[in-house]
C-alpha cells in the first residue's frame, strides 16, 4: 500500500533513564515502526513501542510498559522527543490505563495524562519530554493529524470548530481534556496483535476516523451551536449566579464550559464582556472582598477561610489577600484588635 508523504518532518527520541546516552531519529519516510522493546533497565520494568503511517496521512503510535514491583511508587524519566512538522498538527496523546507526565518544554507547562484527561497540542514543532508513574502498568497511544489533513476529512469549517472545541484553536497552544469512555476506547483499540500490514494499518484508519468523529460530535457541536443561542446573556448570568452560591474549589474551565453547554472560549469572551474581567479574576475578587468582611467581623479562623475560598493553602489565602488589598489579612485583624483595646 502506498503512503503519502508523512506531515511530520523529523523525529528524534532522546531515552532519558539508561545510564548511557541512547537515542534514535527518524525522517518524514520512516514514521512506520514495528514492534520494538523501549530502552529502560530491567530493573524498571520492559515494554515496548510502535508507530503506524495510516492511509489517510495520519500517525499514531502506541507505548506499553510494564514495572517491576521494586520500581513501584517512582516517576521515572522516560524520553525527551523532538518533531519537526510541515504545518501545524493536532497531538493527541491518550492514556487508557496508568499516568503518564508530560512536560511541554515550548509552554514550560506540565501535564498529567491519564484515563481521566487526554492531552490535546496543536503546534507545527513539538520538544516534549515524559516521565511514567511506576504505580501502575501504562498504556499509552499518541496520533498525529496534519491540520490540512483534518480539513481534508471534515471539512475546514468543522476543523476550526472541533480545535475551538479542544481549546486548542490557536497555534501553538495545548489543553487537556476528558474524553467520553466510548470515544476514548476507540483510538486504543488501534493496534491488534494477530494484524500485520495492510490490513492492519486499514483497521487502525477506521477506528481513528470513528475517533475523531466521535471528537467532533462531542467537542464541536456546543461550539457550533453557540452562535445561534439568543439567550447567551442569560446562561451567563445564570453561570455568574450559581458560582456566587458555590463555595470551595471551583471547576476547571472546560470542565465548567461544558456543564453549559459552552466552549471555554466563548464561556471567558462573554463572561467578560458582561463583567468585565475573565471568569477567575472575577470570581477571586468576590471572594477576597467577602473575606475581607468576614476578617472584621467574625474571629472564624483564617484557615477555614482559605479553605472556603478554595484555597489549597492558607498562605496562597494570604497572598492573594495581599495582591487585592495591599495588606495581610493578618494585619487586618490585628489593626482591628488594637482599635477595640482603645476604646
Amino acid at each position: 500500500m502506498a503512503l503519502p508523504e508523512s506531515t511530520i518532518l523529523a523525529s528524534r527520541l532522546d531515552w532519558l533513564g539508561s545510564d548511557e546516552p541512547y537515542f534514535f531519529e527518524r525522517s518524514h519516510s520512516e514514521q512506520e515502526i514495528p514492534k520494538v522493546p523501549h530502552h529502560i533497565p530491567e530493573v524498571i520494568g520492559t515494554g515496548h513501542y510502535q508507530a503506524m503511517h495510516l492511509p489517510l496521512n495520519q500517525v499514531i503510535r502506541k507505548g506499553v510498559f510494564t514495572f517491576s514491583p521494586e520500581a513501584s511508587g517512582q516517576l521515572y524519566p522516560l524520553a525527551k522527543i523532538t518533531e519537526r512538522f510541515t504545518e501545524p498538527v493536532l497531538c493527541i496523546q491518550s492514556v487508557h490505563k496508568g499516568r503518564v507526565v508530560v512536560t511541554d518544554h515550548s509552554s514550560g507547562r506540565d501535564f498529567m495524562v491519564s484515563n481521566n484527561a487526554s492531552l490535546f497540542m496543536h503546534a507545527d514543532f513539538r520538544h516534549n519530554s515524559a516521565s511514567l508513574d511506576t504505580s501502575e502498568d501504562i498504556n499509552l497511544v499518541i496520533l498525529i493529524i496534519g491540520r490540512s489533513v483534518l480539513n481534508n476529512l471534515i471539512g475546514e469549517e468543522q476543523a476550526h470548530l472541533l480545535l475551538n472545541g479542544l481549546d486548542v484553536g490557536m497555534a501553538p497552544g495545548s489543553t487537556m481534556n476528558k474524553v467520553p469512555l466510548h470515544i476514548d476506547t476507540l483510538i486504543h483499540s488501534c493496534f491488534l496483535d494477530h494484524l500485520t500490514g495492510s490490513i492492519a494499518r486499514l483497521h487502525a484508519q477506521a477506528k481513528v476516523l470513528e475517533y475523531i468523529c466521535g471528537l467532533h460530535k462531542y467537542f464541536a457541536s456546543s461550539i457550533e451551536n453557540e452562535a445561534s443561542k439568543p439567550d447567551i446573556k442569560k446562561l451567563i448570568h445564570q453561570i455568574h449566579h450559581d458560582l456566587m452560591m458555590q463555595e470551595g474549589k471551583l471547576p476547571v474551565i472546560t470542565d465548567l464550559a461544558r456543564q453549559y453547554g459552552l466552549s471555554p472560549r466563548m464561556l471567558n469572551k462573554e463572561f467578560m464582556s458582561r463583567y468585565g474581567k475573565s471568569l477567575y479574576s472575577y470570581i477571586s475578587e468576590v471572594r477576597l472582598n467577602e473575606a475581607h468582611t468576614v476578617l472584621k467581623k467574625t474571629d472564624i479562623p483564617m484557615k477555614t477561610i482559605a479553605k472556603n475560598l478554595g484555597y489549597s493553602h492558607v498562605n496562597h489565602f494570604i497572598t492573594a489577600f495581599g495582591k487585592q488589598f495591599g495588606y495581610t489579612p493578618g494585619s487586618l485583624r490585628k489593626k482591628l484588635s488594637s482599635s477595640d483595646s482603645l476604646r
